[in-house]
């Protein structure tokens, strides 16, 4: 035997015995079918057939949407004056399995098909991986209870009914079985208005520290980790799992392991999180009574009907979409004819929808209307299936001594240790004082940018408000603040009704001292401003050491506990964030008389 032959050279590469898959949770299913869209249950273009995973009944989806022209064609026709005859079909297939299979739950809501053979070629991923049951009528076939697993291959999720996934699944996984200390990415969404996501990668791994997990009002969507989890075909070997609503994570290719590896996941569900930590990633928990959820969705209903609630605001389910593209148009589904839509969904387009249909039938809407996204404008490449309205939706509400928040289409309830300690953040902050003394009450009938005036004249201020510096990203313009003092204090006002605002003021705060102190044209202007004002501007240096968030609300006094959540959490971010570099911020409440 030569050298070569002894190290395998020539030799057949031995088959992988596991395949990275897609798996989704369904739950409160009547049937194996109902996992599927509607439009799919009735096989249009799409082939449903009933087979056995191991001892598990189950259901296979195949087929591909029909073959069209591409959308880019006449553009691409145009440029170059030549015919362009290039089609598309997306092929997708899902294989649903029963969760157990002792009996309960049949597989078809309505019957319609009988069980056939399957091609090797309509089976995903492996040969062999499904047992095929010639001449057996499944239809009648009952399982234990109403939770599925669905695999998806290719365009599959689109195939999904979106109401039923167990929203976070993936997540629950990955945070009772990954390495605390080798975590690869994690995307996180900041719940306030702005729905902002945030995805951070270190591909060689870290700590979860690494990440700077942990601000308030985070909601961790996504974990892509190395992970160990018993039970699991490949053995105790460390293999990469990627958790959201989805869990990507290798499987085995015979059928009777693979059943094993789904009972495994599912055991992994009811156990601790893998480490205290990883445990924080769940400070929000979920609820899942229906009746509180029915009380919970009347609340949100309420403020739908009150155009400009302070607490309704657009959320963005990103988890939805994942890595399938960035959307360039959007459609809104349910209401008839409904034309594709150039940019983004913003509130109204969701909530005005629901406010047009009487109250009594106004809650099935939030399901059965939706938005479905796509890469082009007009509309023929979709990246993301029907996603129901309430999906979109972000809302708070307090029950029963509670605070509850409506985010990607499930109500949770703040944990209690996270209430307190965004209480606790909030108040130190209030507690700091309000940097400035003798602030003048706000008159019954001022504007603010009058009160502004008021405000510059009490305290021998500069009134800079709406006189706008430019700056190399700003080019239309943006406040230094509305008052400055002579000892470099920079003070901020705004009346707030709604956390929309309350945000926009600690923004602007954030936005001004990060390019006075970065961006020299900024700085120029505002030397020039106050110049301007009759003021020797060498006395200011170029970063802020003082911000004042002067707040008021019409008839209402306030403090830590009179703000929204959503203004909460938003706050102590931005205070955190602005002290961070240096600039001590204070809070100024004023009663503003009406």
């Amino acid at each position: 035997m030569t050298f070569g032959q002894t190290i395998g050279v020539g030799m057949a590469r031995k088959a992988a015995t596991e395949a990275r898959t897609s798996i989704y949770r369904l739950t409160k299913l009547a049937a194996l079918d109902e996992a599927l869209q509607e439009k799919y249950r009735k096989g249009l273009s799409f082939d449903l057939v009933d087979v056995t995973v191991g001892d598990r009944p189950a259901l296979l989806v195949t087929g591909s949407t029909p073959e069209k022209g591409v959308s880019w064609g006449p553009i691409l026709a145009g440029l170059s004056n030549e015919e362009i005859d290039l089609t598309n079909a997306t092929a997708a297939a899902v294989l649903v399995i029963a969760a157990s299979a002792a009996p309960s739950l049949p597989a078809r809501t309505k019957p319609k098909f009988k069980v056939r053979f399957v091609d090797e070629a309509d089976i995903p991923e492996a040969d062999g991986a499904i047992d095929r049951a010639p001449g057996v009528d499944l239809a009648n076939t009952e399982i234990l209870s109403g939770d599925v697993w669905a695999l998806t291959y290719g365009m599959g999720f689109q195939l999904l009914d979106q109401g039923k996934i167990d929203n976070g699944f993936g997540q629950r996984v990955a945070i009772r079985s990954a390495d605390p200390k080798d975590l690869n990415s994690i995307t996180r969404v900041t719940l306030d208005e702005r729905s902002r996501v945030e995805r951070s990668s270190i591909p060689a791994g870290a700590h979860l520290r690494g990440f700077g997990v942990g601000d308030l009002g985070e909601l961790v969507t996504r974990l892509v980790a190395s992970a160990r989890v018993r039970g699991l075909s490949s053995g105790s070997k460390p293999i990469k799992i990627r958790g959201a609503d989805a869990l990507s994570i290798p499987l085995s290719k015979s059928p009777e392991l693979l059943i094993a590896d789904l009972d495994a996941i599912g055991d992994l569900l009811d156990k601790e999180p893998a480490s205290e930590e990883l445990g924080l990633l769940e400070q929000l928990v979920l609820i899942k009574d229906e009746s509180l959820e029915a009380d919970l969705d009347r609340r949100l209903l309420e403020a739908i009907r009150v155009k400009d609630s302070p607490l309704l605001a657009l959320s963005w389910p990103h988890e939805r979409i994942d890595e399938n593209g960035t959307p360039s148009a959007f459609k809104i589904t349910g209401i008839g004819r409904s034309g594709v839509r150039d940019d983004l969904p913003v509130l109204s387009d969701v909530a005005d929808p629901i406010r047009a249909f009487e109250e009594a039938k106004q809650r099935e809407q939030l399901d059965r209307l939706g938005v479905i996204l796509f890469k082009d404008e007009a509309g023929e490449e979709p990246i993301s299936p029907k996603i129901p309205v309430r999906k979109w939706l972000s809302f708070q509400t307090d029950l029963e001594g509670r605070r509850f928040c409506l985010h990607d289409g499930r109500w949770y309830a703040m944990d209690k240790p996270y209430a307190d300690q965004v209480r606790a953040r909030t108040k130190s902050i209030f507690d700091q004082g309000p940097g400035v003394e003798n602030l003048p009450d706000w008159p019954a009938g001022t504007s603010e940018a009058e009160y502004n005036e008021i405000l510059a004249s009490e305290l021998n201020g500069l009134c800079l408000d709406r006189k706008l510096m430019r700056s190399s990203f700003h080019k239309h313009g943006i406040e230094p603040c509305d008052v400055l003092l002579s000892d470099g204090t920079y003070i901020h006002v705004k009346s707030i009704e709604s956390s929309a605002p309350a945000s926009h003021l600690l923004a602007q705060a954030l936005v001004s001292v990060e390019v006075l102190t970065f961006d020299q044209l900024a700085q120029k202007d505002f030397r020039a401003k106050v110049k301007a004002g009759g003021w020797d501007p060498s006395k200011f240096s170029r970063k802020p050491k003082k911000v004042v968030l002067l707040i008021a609300r019409k008839d209402k006094s306030i403090g830590p506990d009179s703000l929204f959540t959503f203004t909460q959490v938003n706050l102590a971010r931005q205070v955190s964030q602005l002290g961070a570099q240096g600039v001590d911020v204070f809070i100024a409440p004023v009663a503003r008389i009406s």
